[in-house]
């Protein structure tokens, strides 16, 4: 079987979406499927198309900002799919993410190939957001396609099927962590020394654009109530992007700065290794969400964490259980610094959640898992 798999965000860049696409491709080839990539880049002077065994990857150079960039891309797709139909004469279509979705669904129905389309998230939140939210409300029951796969089940109640998607078209399938990468098993010892071999760690890593920036507004006030108890506790904020100077603002507004410290932009490679640095992980969801892959990544790494009591896992059931995880309230400062004092307290507990949590990824989340379901899905529908 060959898949065209199309996607807007692939290596090298480094996130945790671009290793989520790369990691399920990697399972397809490594089952015996051949799978043609069309992605986008904003490198200068990479090929246009690089093949690998099983492996073709097109990439579609993007210019417009990074807001808007998604319309560039379905633009740019519309010419080239057929060009690439022609010369690699794959058997079903794969569009990851709804931006190349409406050209790829008539593209799929013109040429009698089948059309999947998973679609990871959606939140009506931000300015962003609430584009992208229209954008999805208008088209997902204009579509072409044979299968839509959600990540969580959740977005298909609360949205999908108020849309008019026909629910028998709709299926559940999460997203996937590389355990081979987060795993207990990796060495955060040099981290550990680097950023605080004799302080209590916390962490936590996120892209700090406006969703997550409001949940971690709450982690750094719960630091107050933790630092009254642990004043030699520190807290890393790893991440960057457009409210990092806000939430720095924020921390020396409340004279944290000596225990909060911005980390910046870390490479995907390394954040494994800074987990495993860390005692605790805090992940502050406030808003419901279909399924976060650096979640399933910090609780892929064993250590312990601290969730909110909200949808956050993706799934059939996204709510994270307290067998697992440390839970809070979402919008309750007290109550996260509260999960996290619990577990700086009883060190035994948090590891039997680590050990718990790790056994929870690896039977539900790891990306062979993943990647069969689909593959099931595709033998169903070719």
């Amino acid at each position: 079987m060959k898949v065209c798999f199309i996607t807007h965000i692939y290596p090298p860049a480094e996130t945790a979406a671009a290793l989520y696409s790369k990691i399920f491709t990697d399972e397809l080839v490594k089952s015996g499927i051949e799978v043609v990539v069309i992605t986008a880049t904003r490198k200068e002077g990479q090929k246009s198309a690089e093949r690998d065994g099983n492996l073709t990857i097109y990439k579609l150079p993007l210019k417009l900002p990074i807001p808007v960039d998604f319309a560039e891309f379905l633009i740019k797709i519309t010419p080239i799919l057929n060009k690439i139909y022609k010369e690699e004469n794959f058997e079903l279509i794969h569009s990851e993410h709804l931006f190349p979705a409406p050209y790829a669904g008539i593209f799929a129905k013109q040429n009698a190939l089948p059309h999947i389309i998973t679609i990871e998230g959606v939140s009506n939140v931000s300015v962003y957001s609430k584009l992208l939210f229209q954008y999805h409300k208008f088209w997902m029951k204009r579509l072409e396609f044979d299968i839509l796969v959600s990540w969580s089940r959740f977005l298909i109640n609360d949205y999908f099927s108020k849309w008019g998607v026909d629910e028998n078209k709709m299926s559940v399938i999460p997203g996937a962590v590389d355990t081979k990468m987060f795993n207990p098993y990796i060495d955060g010892s040099e981290v550990r020394q680097k950023l605080s071999k004799d302080n209590d760690l916390i962490l936590s890593i996120k892209p700090l654009y406006f969703t997550n920036a409001l949940g971690i507004i709450h982690t750094i006030r719960a630091m107050k109530h933790v630092s009254d108890n642990y004043p030699d506790c520190k807290f890393f904020i790893g991440g960057s992007g457009r409210m990092e100077n806000y939430l720095k603002h924020q921390a020396n507004k409340l004279k944290l700065n000596k225990i909060i410290e911005f980390l910046g932009w870390l490479p995907q490679r390394l954040v494994p290794n800074y987990y495993r640095a860390a005692d605790v992980i805090v992940d502050t969801f406030i808003f419901k969400h279909p399924g976060s892959v650096t979640v399933l990544e910090s609780l892929a790494s064993g250590r312990a964490n601290v969730l909110t009591e909200i949808e956050c896992i993706p799934g059939e059931n996204n709510v994270p259980t307290s067998d697992i995880v440390a839970l809070s309230k979402p919008f309750d400062d007290k109550s996260i610094a509260e999960g996290i004092l619990k577990l700086l307290e009883n060190r035994k507990l948090g590891n039997k959640l680590g050990k718990n949590a790790w056994q929870f990824i690896k039977k539900n989340f790891s990306s062979g898992v993943v990647a069969k379901q689909y593959m099931e899905l595709y033998e169903t529908s070719v």
